[in-house]
């Protein structure tokens, strides 16, 4: 499966993915799709990205005024059933905070319908 993301939506799938659970597989299978998103340095430097730590937990934050351009990426069967269910059990925190970019993702993996 070929989807393009923005950084917003590369940046929320990444901290969800990183939020999964499972066997020792699983988990690398989802860091190898974590590195696949991950911003580059020139990338994080262009947004501005700030890494903070609090109780043990990493969370990062960019500059809403600074984008970046939609980048494409493909991904397997088996990664594309990995965010699936990723996204399928994810508890979302705040639905009109998430929809921006949450909603065009869910459509570009089809757990939505589109009607």
């Amino acid at each position: 499966m070929k989807i393009q993301l923005d950084h917003i939506q590369r940046l929320n799938l990444h901290a969800l993915l990183g939020a999964q659970r499972g066997d020792v597989a699983t988990i690398r299978a989802l860091w190898a799709l974590q590195d696949k998103l991950a911003l580059s340095a020139e990338e994080e430097i262009a947004v501005e990205l700030k890494r903070e730590f609090a109780g043990g937990q990493e969370r990062v934050a960019w500059n809403p005024q600074r984008s970046l351009p939609v980048k494409a990426f493909e991904f397997t069967d088996a990664e594309a059933a990995r965010i699936r269910a990723a996204l399928e059990t994810w508890p979302a925190y705040g639905a009109a905070a998430d929809r921006r970019w949450l909603e065009p993702l869910l459509s570009m993996i089809a757990l939505v319908d589109p009607a």
